[in-house]
């Protein structure tokens, strides 16, 4: 049986007064969207996705994608580790964070499972903090609480 996919992701409307989001072109911020909102994407604002995978998706050539890419992590949007294939889309927990002590442990659970040293650590850095992102951290014990801390 297939695993549930996440359902939603909220994207504030103040993308729309963002100098980041406003200065990208058209081509920019539909890469932007696909890395927020597309088919890879997890609680913990990150994934590993292909190039391949990317350029197939969205139907775009590969030189394509790649000067949007370096687009976005040239304005801080992403952080991208070729290596590994990993992107986090950046700030992601302004509007994600996580909601309670099992939440951020399944959101924790992504974070350890990332291979690129340099996107893990800017996830865990602005997972931790979160109010209970910053709270797993220093006992994952929450997770199995029912008050907050």
């Amino acid at each position: 049986m297939r695993k549930a996919a996440r359902q939603f992701h909220k994207v504030s409307p103040d993308v729309w007064r963002s100098r980041r989001f406003l200065a990208l072109t058209a081509e920019e911020r539909l890469l932007w969207f696909y890395f927020s909102t597309g088919p890879h994407q997890t609680s913990a604002g990150c994934c590993k996705l292909p190039a391949a995978y990317a350029v197939a998706d969205l139907g775009w050539l590969m030189d394509q994608y790649l000067e949007n890419l370096a687009a976005l992590v040239g304005g801080d949007l992403v952080v991208h580790d070729p290596e590994t294939d990993e992107i986090y889309v950046c700030r992601w927990f302004k509007t994600s964070p996580p909601t309670n002590g099992k939440h951020a442990a399944g959101i924790y659970n992504h974070i350890c499972k990332l291979e690129s040293p340099a996107v893990q650590d800017r996830v865990e850095r602005e997972f931790a903090e979160t109010e209970y992102g910053g709270a797993y951290i220093t006992a994952p014990s929450i997770a199995n609480s029912s008050s907050p801390f």
